[in-house]
């Protein structure tokens, strides 16, 4: 299948913004504090592709497809057979002299067929089998994609579940930090017990937390390794490659139907459906072949009038008069699959259209609400410091310090599951596109 060949200013990412929004997101955790292999989303995709059962069953169905080709192709060809019988009978039989029937009979007969006209029946399966090939290729493509695409939440959950964890481990610290300066204040008379108390049930509060997020990590090692086959404590690379589509929505959804393998499909399944209406049709024409046959015989005892070998040829033409509407109903049957074939096509027209439009919408708003989570940590972690700092010396109360804490977390949180919601969201939308599977074939090479 030849790949697309894609516009650099159509398809490429943001250079500065995709540096910055990098490093911003790197920050949020420190380096090393998930144990465990890094694996980038390239090896993601590739195991996916090798070991996903959903692969290894479209293969299987393309290899059915390809064999439906050569057996279109065994209806132009001669069939050649040899059969034997034996025959044992109750009794001789006579008349005037003459034996009739032997006690026992053995026949050898080699028989030589060839169909010189079916009516286009046999030129009608071989172009469904050819249809149902090209469908068949569409199909492996599409799961592909699809695989791709789940491998792609998969490995971008992990990534958000690995964020989250050093988030809260990060919070925690922060909340120690708290209790370690509220006891020191405490033991100087300038904060109460209930300070303290306040410190120690807001460090319980972020163990919580922090085991909740823990606890949805393996869950999202779970899923990635159910997905790519890739299984240990893995972590998936911090460095999160953000892109960008630079189409118009209305132009996507011209290249959805041009690119999209499912919709693709569609229109094939439209095509076979077509081609059984002239199958069916095919069924009032008549129909010619030729046969050669050889037939060898031997009796015990020989019968009077016995020929040991016998050789002939028949040309038979078949004419269908009347079947009891059988190839009527199949006619009706064949056109009522076409009418359902158009219509499924048309319905998944739409459907592809509202679903490039949903990704588009969804690009679009994770985007620009990634700009505003940037800000948020800026003033989030300004604000913080500012406020333990005046906490320590006594000039804000512990609740304005938690306070502090809480929209840090919060902003830091937004920004992680923004930024990992638009690489997602981009790579969905070029997956209803039909295009994903293109450019990560060009990246794996």
């Amino acid at each position: 299948m030849r790949k697309p060949v894609l516009h650099p200013r159509r398809f490429r990412g943001l250079p500065c913004t995709a540096a910055l929004a990098a490093f911003l997101l790197s920050l949020l955790v420190p380096a090393g504090l998930l144990a465990g292999e890094v694996v980038d989303i390239r090896k993601a995709w590739r195991s996916a592709l090798e070991n996903h059962e959903a692969v290894l069953i479209a293969r299987e169905s393309l290899a059915r497809s390809e064999m439906e080709i050569k057996r279109a192709y065994s209806k132009f060809l001669p069939t050649l057979g040899v059969e034997g019988t034996y025959t044992r009978y109750t009794e001789k039989k006579t008349t005037s002299g003459f034996l009739i029937q032997p006690d026992d009979s053995t026949r050898y007969e080699v028989r030589l067929r060839q169909y010189l006209y079916t009516g286009g029946r046999a030129m009608s399966l071989l172009r469904q089998a050819r249809a149902s090939l090209d469908a068949s290729r569409k199909g492996l493509g599409d799961v592909r994609e699809t695989v791709l695409i789940e491998a792609s939440r998969a490995y971008y959950g992990l990534l958000k579940a690995g964020k989250e964890v050093g988030i809260r481990e990060a919070s925690l610290r922060r909340a120690n930090e708290q209790l370690k300066a509220a006891r020191a204040r405490f033991r100087v008379g300038t904060a109460t017990r209930a300070d303290v108390l306040r410190a120690e049930a807001e460090v319980a509060s972020k163990e919580a937390e922090l085991s909740t997020a823990e606890a949805a990590l393996k869950d999202a090692r779970d899923l990635f390794s159910r997905v790519t086959g890739i299984t240990g404590e893995v972590e998936a690379d911090s460095a999160v490659q953000v892109s960008t589509v630079e189409m118009g929505v209305e132009e996507l959804e011209r290249l959805a139907f041009e690119k999209r393998m499912d919709y693709q499909q569609k229109k094939l399944a439209e095509d076979i459906a077509r081609e059984q209406v002239r199958y069916a049709k095919a069924n009032f024409m008549p129909t010619l072949d030729v046969q050669g046959v050889y037939e060898y015989r031997e009796q015990t005892p020989e019968t009077t009038f016995l020929l040991n070998d016998v050789t002939y040829g028949t040309v038979t033409l078949s004419i269908p008069l009347f079947e009891g509407g059988l190839k009527r109903a199949e006619l009706k049957q064949a056109r009522s699959r076409l009418r359902e074939a158009e219509l499924e096509r048309l319905r998944y027209k739409r459907d592809v259209k509202l679903e490039v439009r949903r990704a588009y919408n969804k690009m679009e708003a994770a985007r620009s609400v990634i700009a505003s989570y940037r800000k948020q940590v800026t003033f989030a972690r300004e604000n913080y410091s500012m406020v333990f700092k005046q906490y320590r010396h006594g000039l804000a109360d512990s609740t304005d310090l938690i306070d502090a804490d809480t929209i840090l977390v919060s902003a830091e949180l937004g920004l992680t599951r923004a930024s990992i919601d638009y690489e997602l969201s981009v790579l969905e939308l070029k997956r209803s596109t039909g295009i994903l599977l293109d450019e990560v074939e060009e990246m794996l090479e």
